[in-house]
């Protein structure tokens, strides 16, 4: 998980996003979030599930390039609108670009998810992801 931070740090200097990984500042309940104000991602690594925290990263970076307004964070609450779509949707194109450089291949996404810990809530936006890049 350590090279995929550092992934998701380096994706994010790259493309002009600026990020706090934060493990003291948060409790285990409180998700990562993204402000407009400061095109700044922060980034919980302290929380309860932390095999989702790489997940939330891209989820966050994804707002950030998407051009979200205000301020967004990773809720179960708002996963069906439009903005978290899209945001899920990047963030896991993010991970399987992170795959194709290192050689990971995965041929469904429920081993995907699993291996990413991405949240069984956004399993349907990664359904859709892999039905548009490997036709399954």
């Amino acid at each position: 998980m350590n090279n995929l931070m550092t992934y998701l740090c380096n994706y994010a200097y790259d493309h002009g996003v600026g990020y706090q990984l934060d493990r003291a500042s948060y409790k285990p309940d409180e998700v990562s979030f993204y402000m407009e104000l400061n095109n700044t991602v922060y980034i919980n690594t302290n929380y309860i599930n932390e095999e989702e925290v790489p997940f939330q990263f891209a989820h966050e970076i994804s707002h950030a390039l998407n051009g979200d307004k205000g301020s967004n964070n990773f809720s179960a609450n708002s996963v069906y609108s439009k903005e978290e779509y899209k945001a899920n949707k990047r963030a896991t194109k993010i991970l399987l670009e992170y795959c194709d450089l290192n050689g990971l291949t995965f041929y469904n996404s429920t081993e995907f998810m699993d291996a990413f810990g991405i949240p069984f809530k956004a399993g349907y936006v990664v359904d859709d992801v892999f039905e548009e890049k490997l036709g399954i």
